[in-house]
């Protein structure tokens, strides 16, 4: 006979008795509801939690199952009994879709929806183990080990804060069982009562034991629905009156007999050897005694357990603080302006340099971010489709602003879900940042790089505008002497017409490149734009002793700004010269280079390539060639190939590179097409 009995049977009497004296003082001030003419009450009860209830094909049975059945005799009450998980019935019972749940031990958590009566049975939490695992001992022993126990209970609330314990979770404690003695698990938590029932049941009791059986204790009472005090009264009554009788021991006598009738047969085994009264109070005495010392290093033990817990929570606690003031102060200090909506779109968190930028004193948390108009610009057909998950992000946008007081801002701005514990989107992160300044520089830098290549275009056309002009002084100083000359005639009316056009188009495509013009979309004719680039460098490249090939079909059009396409083509011109002059200098013997633009569509794309055989580049020079700044070229800032890339993008294409070393580049411009 364990201790625990001893236990609990005398908690039994003790509560026996106070309820006696409480139904004397009582019984008369308690208010009642007559619930004869009522439809029966619906009491739920869990049929795995046996003694205390189980459902077989007779019906119902159980210690709290026929302690309400003479309840509900003496009280006159109609019942009907339905199975179902703790869980449901708290549930349920919450919902007014029952109004009893059966074997409840009383917690704060439930105790905001349901209301509890006096305690009809006391017992205790233990942790069984396996006979052959020696490794646990107690509930520290449980740390890096895998438990079985029932969700919804003060065992699983005990535990589930404690660090290193793993946890198989079932909806009834005898499901829990079943996983441990499956192998599933390395122990076993629950009330001691019914895990010796169903050790009795499966006839494993020399196979497994218990380590601790005093983990937790615990009181069962029945559960009514919320302030429901007249059923409250009414059990409660019944109750202490069966215990007052002694009906409620006669009863609890029948379940829990086979206990009793071990200590019986201790009891008269230990007469029979000690020979009488004396020795068996000697005995009880020495038990005691080992007892108190035993019981005195379980509490020593729980007390240094405890405080190891309160220890470890409160390191929990501080450091959930630290990591709290730590992210604030990240988001405080940010350069960047910082906003999180929740799943609904309403604003958390507004960080200082988003209030500054937005020209606000109050952070409007709870707002939708509709009202905050700079929050509204931004997110504006990106917030829905980021917080349904139809699009993970948006990187690196761009949104021109003007605030109310007339400032104005360029902002960089991304966007990102935000996630919970399970990765589930529960809101979303808008970062931006004002990059005014970086936007006025380089526009600079842009009409900088423009401006040079301009010089250079000047420089290479000059002669090639000179040498029209010598043809057309020639032609005019003969027309004195010759001009009645049918062959001058016929000369001067067809070359110095063809040298005035080809005078025209270099001097147009010069103005057309360096007048300022807002970024406009339009149809542009690829052939024809991509061709005034040509006529700009064909006199330099075939001054320079390379050969210039154009190659583009007509009738490929695509929607862009012309000035910024025209931009992009001279700077990957540019850079295919300087690459053939630098190979060339490096190896005087070589022949003739080539550089070619030519043009072609796939499906409903326009490619859009500059070829040349220059100097190339390598795999590492490759992948950096876009920053800023970064540069192979000896005379260079690095900006020419980042800006163009920029306006690619703004005009919605895309740039690929393919290069070797020693062999060429190939730069290539795609555009959708456009009919």
């Amino acid at each position: 006979m364990k201790p625990l009995f001893f236990i609990t049977l005398l908690t039994t009497l003790l509560t026996t008795q106070q309820y006696s004296l409480i139904v004397i003082a009582d019984e008369h001030s308690e208010q009642t509801f007559d619930y004869r003419n009522s439809p029966p009450l619906r009491v739920a009860y869990d049929p795995d939690l046996i003694p205390f209830h189980r459902f077989e094909s007779s019906g119902e049975s159980g210690f709290a199952i026929e302690l309400m059945d003479r309840i509900s005799e003496s009280a006159d009450i109609d019942v009907t009994y339905l199975p179902m998980t703790k869980s449901e019935a708290v549930d349920r019972i919450e919902n007014n879709e029952i109004d009893i749940i059966l074997s409840v031990p009383f917690s704060e958590k439930h105790s905001t929806m349901m209301e509890f009566t006096d305690s009809f049975f006391s017992t205790s939490i233990g942790i069984l183990t396996r006979v052959e695992d020696n490794q646990i001992d107690a509930m520290t022993d449980l740390s890096e080990s895998l438990v079985a126990l029932q969700s919804e209970t003060i065992e699983y609330e005990f535990l589930k804060n404690t660090r290193g314990i793993q946890y198989q979770v079932a909806s009834s404690q005898k499901r829990a069982f079943d996983i441990f003695i499956a192998g599933r698990a390395d122990a076993f938590v629950g009330n001691i009562v019914t895990t010796k029932e169903l050790l009795r049941q499966y006839d494993i009791e020399d196979q497994y034991t218990f380590a601790d059986t005093f983990l937790l204790h615990v009181d069962y009472s029945i559960a009514i629905q919320k302030e429901n005090y007249s059923l409250l009264n009414q059990l409660n009554s019944e109750i202490r009156q069966m215990k007052a009788s002694g009906e409620y021991s006669e009863l609890y006598d029948h379940y829990f007999q086979q206990d009793n009738d071990s200590f019986a047969r201790w009891l008269l085994l230990s007469v029979q050897i000690a020979g009488g009264l004396l020795i068996i109070m000697l005995l009880l005495i020495f038990i005691g005694i080992r007892w108190n010392r035993a019981l005195q290093r379980k509490v020593d033990k729980k007390t240094t357990d405890l405080n190891q817990l309160n220890h470890s929570l409160m390191l929990q606690i501080v450091l959930k603080r630290n990591n709290n003031e730590f992210l604030n102060q990240i988001l405080d200090s940010s350069p960047r302006g910082i906003v999180t909506l929740d799943k609904q779109g309403n604003v958390t968190k507004f960080n200082p340099r988003a209030l500054e930028i937005v020209g606000i004193t109050e952070p409007p948390v709870k707002k939708p971010y509709q009202k905050i108009e700079l929050v509204r610009e931004l997110l504006i057909g990106k917030a829905e489709t980021v917080l349904t998950g139809k699009t993970q992000r948006f990187l690196g946008q761009h949104k021109a602003w003007i605030r109310s007081d007339d400032q104005s801002f360029q902002f960089r701005y991304f966007v990102y879900p935000l996630y919970d514990f399970d990765r589930k989107i529960n809101g979303l992160i808008l970062t931006f940042e004002d990059v005014t300044e970086e936007f006025s520089l380089r526009k600079k830098l842009f009409e900088q790089e423009k401006n040079q290549a301009l010089s250079r275009v000047v420089a290479g056309i000059a002669h090639e505008i000179r040498n029209p002009l010598s043809s057309i002084k020639t032609f005019v100083e003969l027309i004195p002497t010759k001009i009645n000359n049918q062959k001058f005639q016929q000369e001067i009316s067809t070359y110095v017409p063809k040298e005035i056009v080809r005078v025209s188009e270099l001097i147009e495509s010069l103005i057309n490149y360096a007048k300022p013009r807002h970024l406009t979309f339009e149809i542009l004719d690829v052939k024809k734009l991509l061709h005034e680039c040509f006529i700009l460098f064909e006199p330099t490249a075939k001054n320079k002793g390379f050969t210039f090939n154009f190659d583009v079909p007509h009738n490929l059009f695509i929607s862009a700004d012309s000035h910024q396409i025209k931009q992009i083509v001279i700077n990957l011109i540019i850079n295919s010269l300087d690459a053939l002059e630098e190979k060339q200098a490096t190896d005087s013997s070589l022949e003739a280079v080539k550089l070619e633009i030519s043009v072609c569509k796939k499906q409903d794309d326009i490619y859009i390539n500059v070829t040349d055989e220059g100097i190339g580049m390598t795999s590492d020079e490759r992948k950096k060639i876009l920053e800023p700044f970064y540069t192979t070229k000896k005379k260079g800032n690095g900006l020419g190939l980042a800006i163009a890339d920029q306006m690619i993008r703004e005009n919605e294409g895309e740039l690929q590179i393919t290069s070797q070393k020693n062999i060429g580049t190939t730069m290539t411009v795609i555009f959708p097409a456009t009919s």
